[in-house]
């Protein structure tokens, strides 16, 4: 056990330090790495590569967070080095799942050592915070986690970094000038002139949807899409959401069917549509960030909901409704409520 306290195991940079000298093939996977630690071990990186070893990083929370412009720079270096040797070796980040794991995997010619915990691949995962790390001994654990680890860095959950588009937090776009342009255009009115008292009304619980990472509030962290600009994977757009209601929901007499506008809580009045089988995807018509824009926005402006986190039960509690509320003002008329 390694938990950078010295009475329970000591820094896990010290088993760092003396893996990585031994090792004839190296892989980490880390939800996160610092900038000084990926100076610190680049040539430890290299140098196994470059005496015929496979020698793999992989940043799981990347893709989706970004990375500052000095760690993009000093990762996207490595891994131009580890390219050149064509046997696998690279710096990867998921596509797909945010992966927040922490393990490390070091071989030798005899031996194989895994560690697996919660330090991160840092300064203070590997040194600086408490952490528990470690290492596995069961023979049938090691190989599942071999396994484990030769799928998480397969084309089905990353990608090589160099792939990929990562934003640099303070560059990044949350909404591009089109779409932009789109919810500016919107009409308003006034929320008091509607009376939704006497109207019927159909009730989406987004708690159904919540925790699904992929999907309706949390399309954000599903595949990238490819930039045909420069043929790199993009993280789809921050604000782009699509509801699917299941056939108990779509199947409600006042559950809304085709085209129809969205009178907002707030004052604008938003093109909506339900399409798909049985009218199951509820979306807004331009593009769906405009819905986005709209509900996402408010669960930020709430404090309830940081840019670039998932959607969770926990959001909505915090923000302190869970449903999202269509009320009939009359055949392709509603009133939205959340």
């Amino acid at each position: 056990m390694y938990t950078n306290l010295l009475k329970h195991g000591g820094d896990f940079r010290d088993i760092l330090d003396k893996e990585f000298p031994r090792s004839k093939n190296v892989s980490i996977a880390s939800g996160y790495a610092s900038l000084d630690i990926i100076h610190l071990y680049e040539n430890a990186f290299l140098k196994i590569a470059n005496s015929g070893g496979v020698s793999r990083l992989l940043l799981g929370m990347a893709f989706y967070e970004g990375l500052s412009q000095k760690k993009l720079d000093a990762v996207n270096q490595l891994n131009e080095k580890l390219n050149f040797f064509e046997n696998g070796s690279g710096v990867y980040v998921t596509n797909g799942r945010r992966y927040h794991g922490k393990v490390y995997f070091f071989e030798d010619s005899l031996t194989s050592n895994i560690y697996v915990g919660s330090s991160n691949f840092s300064s203070s995962g590997t040194k600086g915070n408490i952490e528990c790390t470690i290492q596995v001994s069961d023979i049938e654990q090691k190989k599942s986690l071999i396994n484990f680890l030769d799928d998480l860095y397969s084309p089905f959950y990353a990608i090589k970094i160099d792939k990929a588009e990562i934003t640099v937090p303070g560059k990044k776009k949350i909404i591009l000038k089109t779409i932009e342009n789109y919810w500016n255009s919107l009409k308003r009115y006034d929320p008091l002139s509607i009376d939704i008292s006497t109207l019927s009304k159909f009730e989406f619980p987004l708690e159904r949807v919540a925790e699904m990472e992929k999907s309706n509030l949390n399309v954000y962290f599903g595949k990238g899409r490819l930039n045909t600009s420069n043929g790199k994977i993009i993280p789809r757009p921050w604000y782009e959401i699509e509801l699917i209601a299941n056939n108990d929901l779509n199947s409600q007499p006042s559950y809304p069917k085709g085209d129809f506008l969205a009178y907002t809580d707030d004052g604008y009045i938003i093109p909506m549509r339900t399409q798909g089988d049985y009218f199951k995807n509820i979306r807004s018509k331009q593009s769906l960030q405009i819905f986005g824009i709209w509900l996402k926005g408010k669960l930020e402006r709430s404090g309830a909901l940081k840019k670039y986190k998932p959607v969770t039960l926990d959001t909505l509690e915090e923000y302190g409704n869970s449903k999202l509320t269509f009320y009939k003002i009359s055949e392709g008329k509603f009133f939205m409520s959340f």
